[in-house]
């Protein structure tokens, strides 16, 4: 996955600082169609070795919540004449290195392979990634590598044939998307196995594993009643000196409701679309099957509306986070206010962000609890405000002056931040800890302490969009549910 805030050089421990890892070589990516338009691989971060991330809190956790509501838990493969365990796939590979016949038995278990679709090869204990093809070494990396070197899947190559091969043990019901690199450099799609998904810049490869389930609401239904998505608006910025677009969804019988709830998403261009986040799609399901209330959702678009191909994330969210926050609380929500049938209280808004979006929104609201009484934040990547140093340029200070407002925040009252006059209400996703971010329930605790309710949704995943549109449904209705009979 190409996604701007994957800047991983630390876990998201409260309050623990760490150094940064070396930078790893940046594969090129070749035979990729983007659907959006993204900003030059330069201008974007880079991916750098993952540490294991581990949960240092003694406390017990508060209840998290898999998602299980709407579908069954997902079939284990038929029984094939495939290998069963990892241990079995070695001695398969081993009696055809062995063979006369290698590179023909190669090409046999290859066809029988992607006949069934079983690239990769997914067994009781693991998984096998295949690749064919000249190269001087291969490995695949992903969500359980932070896109790095470090913790990749290292490729072996069966003697006198073109199969490459690495193996691994995932949690037998987890997820994760990947993708190949070729001698270092070369990032491509794994042509053999045709599930991939968009995640906003670039496509990856998924990998599913025999026992992974949750809720998916990001398909939508046929025949319900769907909301209205707005076109793209410029509003010219005072405060940051520049236009930001945003557009509007506004739920099915949208004239007949008055005083709706509103969400304010940021990088709303990544959470709108059906083929990334889905969050109309959920919200249209969700709302036809009477399981929230008609919401209202306000998407910022990150992208410079003068010149698209220019994301101005890093900038908005960690250089310069004040002037950003002041846009959306003096400048966007008495716009939208103001134009639509809004209810124009803090408990009537949700702030929305994922990542680095999970950062600036925990700032944000609790700097401006007089908006917003509520927040939503997927995988925030505390780790930037945890170690500063890793955002580098502008970002660093910038960084730095959230985390001394947040630590302040969380202690409010004693330490010159007035508390909010209300108890905040915030949901927290997090995914399988070396994959996504660090144990949240350090924060959690220091929230639930000045009285704010706060609960943190877990899903065995990476740091994605995918995990983040699973996960929208269980967001909508922590804050919207409608009591079910």
């Amino acid at each position: 996955m190409r996604y701007l805030i994957l800047l991983y050089v630390c876990s998201a421990l409260f309050f623990t600082a760490c150094a940064a890892a070396p930078v790893a070589p940046t594969p090129t990516r070749v035979a990729v169609q983007p659907t959006l338009t993204r900003a030059p691989r330069t201008a974007t971060p880079t991916r750098t070795a993952a540490p294991t991330i581990t949960s240092t809190s003694t406390r017990t956790p508060p209840p998290t919540r898999t998602p299980t509501a709407t579908r069954s838990p997902k079939a284990s493969p038929t029984p094939d004449n495939f290998p069963q365990t990892l241990e079995a796939w070695q001695q398969t590979i081993d009696e055809i290195a062995a063979s006369a016949d290698a590179q023909a038995q190669v090409n046999a278990l290859w066809e029988q392979l992607t006949r069934a679709q079983r690239i990769p090869l997914t067994t009781q204990n693991g998984v096998v990634f295949l690749y064919r093809g000249d190269a001087a070494s291969v490995y695949w990396h992903g969500d359980f590598s932070f896109w790095g070197k470090q913790g990749a899947v290292e490729g072996r190559r069966v003697p006198q044939t073109d199969l490459w091969y690495g193996t691994a043990k995932f949690p037998q019901n987890s997820r994760t998307d990947y993708q190949i690199v070729l001698n270092d450099t070369q990032e491509i799609l794994d042509p053999a196995n045709p599930r991939r998904r968009n995640d906003g810049l670039d496509v990856n490869n998924i990998l599913t594993m025999p026992q992974f389930q949750n809720t998916d609401e990001t398909k939508r239904r046929p025949n319900i009643l769907t909301g209205t998505v707005s076109a793209w608006m410029p509003l010219d910025s005072q405060v940051l000196g520049y236009p930001v677009n945003y557009r509007v969804y506004t739920p099915p019988r949208y004239d007949a409701l008055e005083k709706l709830p509103t969400l304010y998403v940021t990088d709303g261009e990544r959470f709108a679309p059906d083929n990334i986040g889905a969050m109309s799609a959920v919200l249209d399901n969700l709302i036809a099957a009477g399981r929230i209330e008609p919401v209202m959702a306000v998407y910022i678009d990150e992208r410079d509306p003068r010149a698209p191909q220019n994301n101005r994330r890093v900038q908005d969210f960690l250089t310069t986070p004040e002037k950003f926050a002041q846009f959306i609380t003096q400048e966007l929500v008495p716009t939208i206010d103001a134009q639509y049938h809004t209810a124009a209280t803090p408990r009537a808004r949700v702030l929305v962000g994922a990542s680095f979006g999970g950062v600036f929104g925990t700032y944000a609201a609790l700097r401006y609890p007089e908006v917003f009484g509520n927040l939503a934040a997927f995988s925030p990547a505390y780790w930037v405000i945890d170690n500063p140093n890793s955002a580098g340029g502008g970002a660093t200070t910038g960084a730095q002056r959230m985390n001394d407002f947040i630590t302040r925040a969380y202690n409010c009252g004693a330490r010159a931040v007035p508390c909010p006059t209300a108890p905040q209400k915030i949901f927290y996703s997090s995914g399988i800890p070396g994959w996504d971010v660090g144990d949240l329930n350090p924060r959690a605790q220091a929230l639930r302490a000045r009285g704010d309710t706060v609960e943190i949704f877990t899903t065995p995943e990476g740091h994605n969009w995918g995990t983040w549109g699973g996960l929208t449904d269980e967001m909508l209705e922590y804050f919207f549910a409608v009591p079910q009979p």
